[in-house]
Order: structure tokens, then sequence, then C-alpha cells
């Protein structure tokens, strides 16, 4: 008998097991859900929900997945060790807390963000606590040894940071968690925002706000591409950190850091930053997807406690989510709070 990890999937769309399937031969990586379990290797992909009949029987057939089905509501009558929740945003909380409730996982992995609302998460927070059923939500850089990395440098030269510039787009609900939650795993908690310009997107029908989170020595300033008379352009997800001393720019959508010192410039007591010879490196985020499975499977098997991407952290990002939101309504500086991610 296999001893490998049984999995179901619910939603088979992009994230689900798509962008595998069309990206690029040319591009390296792993993108998806279904690609890393399927990578990874301890993993046996069971079971393939999706509302649409046909998208679920070709999602099993490419994967080969052993069953399809339709609704989410049979799979409550079985037991997977993981189950990773890959529906639209505003299905997440009902999913999550059917599946808690039937104990049909050990684990669920779910795609940011965990719930719109603050109450949903706590609640899911607390199911997830009374049942024992760990639920992780996806954000993956967390998983990067590069980013961990650029984590531990700003901790050591905070005192060096000057500014920070973010960009991002699709949504503030959407990839803007995501955002949020990388910049405070990399910064900490910010405790106040000041959001001055929204967009709405047409291709989600949300909004994607601009703002400025506000920490003890430093601001970061986000700022998106998104326009409201056109759809989408291109994705784009950077962070640029300014310090006294270098500049260290997370770009390629997460998949390259560049860092440029401080060099003497031509002109006499002028410093500038070195364009010219940026040390350049590939991140590890193509390959996060892998790391983040990986850390399912030790969490699940019981060899490591459950401490990244919970809903404690979730619940902190959507706190920042709502202060932009109101900061934005009220045209004041709001603060967020004593809370940490």
């Amino acid at each position: 008998m296999s001893s490998n990890l049984t999995v179901a999937i619910v939603g088979a769309g992009g994230i689900a097991g798509g962008y595998d399937r069309e990206r690029l031969n040319s591009s390296p990586g792993v993108f998806t859900h279904a690609g890393a379990y399927k990578q990874d290797g301890r993993f046996t992909l069971r079971t393939i929900i999706d509302t649409d009949d046909g998208k679920a029987r070709r999602f099993a057939e490419e994967w080969r997945v052993l069953t399809a089905m339709n609704n989410v509501s049979h799979l409550c009558g079985t037991f997977h060790d993981v189950v990773s929740v890959c529906t639209p945003d505003q299905t997440h909380a009902s999913v999550i807390r059917a599946l808690i409730q039937a104990r049909a996982a050990k684990t669920i992995f779910a795609e940011k963000p965990l719930a719109i609302s603050g109450a949903e998460i706590q609640e899911i927070r607390q199911a997830s606590d009374a049942s024992g059923v760990h639920v992780v939500v996806n954000y993956q850089r967390r998983f990067d040894p590069a980013h961990r990395r650029l984590r531990d440098l700003i901790l050591t030269r905070r005192a060096h940071l000057r500014a920070v510039n973010a960009y991002y787009i699709k949504g503030l609900d959407h990839v803007g968690t995501t955002l949020i939650d990388t910049l405070c795993f990399l910064c900490g908690m910010p405790h106040a925002v000041f959001a001055y310009n929204r967009i709405f997107n047409k291709t989600i029908q949300d909004y994607t706000y601009e703002f400025i989170l506000f920490f003890d020595a430093f601001n970061v300033t986000v700022k998106t591409v998104d326009v409201e008379n056109a759809d989408y352009a291109y994705h784009i997800f950077e962070i640029d950190f300014l310090m006294s001393d270098a500049r260290v720019i997370v770009n390629d959508n997460s998949r390259r850091m560049e860092t440029r010192k401080v060099i003497d410039y031509a002109y006499s007591g002028v410093r500038c930053l070195d364009d010219r010879l940026p040390l350049a490196e590939e991140t590890g985020y193509a390959l996060s997807m892998l790391k983040a499975v990986g850390y399912l499977y030790e969490i699940t098997t019981g060899t490591r406690q459950h401490d990244e991407n919970t809903p404690e952290s979730s619940y902190s990002n959507h706190r920042i989510v709502e202060a932009v939101k109101r900061s934005y309504e009220e045209k004041s500086t709001t603060t967020i709070g004593d809370n940490h991610a």
C-alpha cells in the first residue's frame, strides 16, 4: 500500500493546475497545486472537484486524478489527508468551514485570501483550533530562501532603511493581500496607513488601492499599474528597498533580486547607487510552491508544528486591508493597532 498522503483539489482553474500546463516549456519552476504535489512525489491526487463537470474530467485526465466530482458536498463524506481550496475568493470561507465541520481533511491548503471578511477568518481560526484541522494559506514567498535572507538583512539593518516602494495589480483583496503578507514577513507590522487612490479593475470587478504604510523608521509606498479605462496589461509584483548604503529590488514577479551598492560619483563629494554593476541573483520563488507542499507534508505527518501562513497571520493581513479601505473612505491616516503577524 502506498504511504503517500491523499489529496483532493477543489477548483480546476489556473492555480489548481492550469498555469503549469499553459506556461512555456522553457520556463522553469512549479506554479500550481497539482504540479507541486506531483513533483514532490509524496502525495497522491485522489479527487478533483469543480462545478463544471467537463472541466473536472479534463483536469482528472491531465493530472491522472482518480476521481472527478462536481460538488464539494461529495467531498465532505470522504477523508483526504490534504485538501487544496482553489475556488473563487468569495467562496473560500464557506468551502473551508464545510471541510472543517465534516473533518474531511487533516490539512487544508487554501488560496489567498483565506476569507473576505475578518469575521469569517476568525470563524475559520476558531473551527481549526477546535477540530485540530490545519489551515494553511498559500503565501509561498515565506518559503523562499532568498526572501528569508532578505528578511534577516532587513532585521539587522533596519536603521539603514530609508524608503520602500512596492507595485501590484488585480485588487486589494486578491493580489494586494499577497503583497501585504510579503511586506509584513519582510518588514514586520506597520502601525498606520494612508490610502490616497483606488482604481476599479474591470478584469476582477474590484478595486485596487494605492496607499502608504507607516513603520517606525520608514514608510512603504504601494502603487499599481491598473487603470480604469483599460483591461489587464501585464503582471507586476515588485518591492524596492532603498537603504542608506544600498538598494535591493525584488523584481520579475519575485523571481529575481538585484542589489546595488553606493559608490563615489564623478563629482567630488557626490555618492550614488552603482547601476552599472548590480549584483543579480535568481530567487527560489519558482520552486517555492514545492517548498510549500513540503511544509504541508511535515505538518500533516506531525513532524513539524504548524506556524507558517496560519489563520492568525491572515487576520493580521486583513486588518491592514480593512485599514486601507477605511483610510480611503475617511481621507485620513488610519491606525492599525498593536497586532503582529
